[in-house]
């Protein structure tokens, strides 16, 4: 008969490693979530470049493009250089003047107080993993003096 302490001593295993082990076994979570971590870091700065970028561009309309009249053409433009390089095409700019003031007239005189909407929508694909995600921002500012030069553009909403 098998005393007690020499079956304890059968089942009992050295441990020696299973640190290690456990460790190699948790590694890959911890590298798949220090990567998404990474591109989501990206993502937000991303979206507070663009975000910026709208708003410097809804402001340069506001002010009629500093010379007194303005095209959607140059709030798209503005909107591209200020965004850092990461918006590189003018064509996921939107731009249009929205009549607040006199509604139903149309859009060929923009008087003050009527707003200019700059709309974005941009894709970013993410460095490490398969997906991509749209990062959108829209801003809406009202027109400081009247404009009746401004062209281009449709009725934008955000």
């Amino acid at each position: 008969m098998l005393k007690p302490t020499r079956i304890a001593r059968l089942f009992h295993k050295r441990d020696e490693g299973q640190a290690a082990f456990e460790f190699l076994m948790v590694l890959p979570i911890m590298i798949l979530f220090f990567l998404l971590i990474v591109d989501f870091g990206i993502v937000m700065y991303e979206y507070v470049s663009v975000s910026n970028s709208v708003r410097e561009g809804a402001r340069f309309g506001a002010v009629n493009c500093s010379s007194g009249s303005c095209t959607a053409d140059q709030i798209k433009q503005k909107v591209v250089s200020r965004s850092g390089g990461i918006i590189t095409s003018a064509a996921d700019v939107s731009v249009g003047w929205n009549d607040v003031t006199n509604p139903g007239a149309g859009n060929t005189n923009h008087d003050r107080g009527d707003a200019v909407t700059v709309k974005v929508s941009h894709n970013y694909s993410f460095l490490f993993f398969p997906i991509s995600w749209t990062v959108r921002s829209c801003s809406d500012m009202r027109l400081e003096q009247r404009d009746s030069a401004a062209t281009g553009g449709g009725s934008v909403t955000c």
